[in-house]
């Protein structure tokens, strides 16, 4: 397995660079980087065409289902946040109750209950309602080939499994981030362009 390069270990700390370690032996073992397959498969071309496409599988499933973890746990919060307030994140016996309703009902009957007292714009609607669709294609077949077309495309039009479709996904999921969580993403894009100022400061430097 390829240890961290020269430059990598240079500008990690110890702690750093054990993490960068764990995560890159998970990723290998787990068939989540070509790496592992052009090692294990090297010369067998059937195999490497075969294992690469059904990592594709794996890591644009992993993708979707991971905004729709995240955009429930987006949903949970707003509705909690209408019960309690502010103070959402203080456990107490209520908020419990309250937790365990909203962890047995899906995302769409929670963007339901989120527009009985906050208007959400149609785009947001339409596309918490297609990941749904697409998170429940995925999450219920291990063979992604088997899924109808129809049935692995975002909104039926935008094929996921490539680059200009997984973009679009990846925006309308930002859509509905900024709507649900404007400050926060305000806060992410400021450590953004920070870090991309600091990182191009870097570069002339060398």
């Amino acid at each position: 397995m390829p240890k961290p390069s020269s430059l990598t270990r240079s500008t990690l700390t110890p702690y750093e660079r054990k993490l960068y370690v764990e995560i890159d032996r998970i990723i290998y073992q787990n068939y989540l980087t070509p790496r592992t397959v052009t090692d294990f498969w090297a010369g067998d071309h059937d195999a490497v065409v075969f294992e690469l496409r059904q990592m594709k599988d794996r890591i644009v499933r992993t993708i979707v289902i991971n905004e729709y973890v995240q955009l429930d746990e987006v949903l949970n919060n707003t509705i909690l946040r209408r019960i309690f307030g502010e103070g959402l994140f203080k456990q107490n016996a209520k908020r419990k109750t309250v937790q365990e309703m909203l962890d047995r009902i899906y995302p769409q009957q929670k963007i339901d209950i989120i527009r009985t007292f906050r208007k959400v714009p149609p785009n947001v609607y339409s596309n918490v309602m297609a990941l749904n669709t697409l998170r429940n294609s995925f999450a219920h077949r291990f063979n992604l080939g088997a899924v109808p077309k129809s049935k692995r495309l975002y909104k039926a039009k935008y094929d996921v499994f490539t680059k200009n479709g997984l973009k679009k996904f990846k925006e309308d999921m930002w859509e509905v981030d900024e709507f649900f969580r404007p400050v926060v993403l305000k806060r992410a894009l400021r450590l953004v362009r920070r870090q991309r100022a600091l990182n191009k400061r870097n570069a002339s430097l060398t």
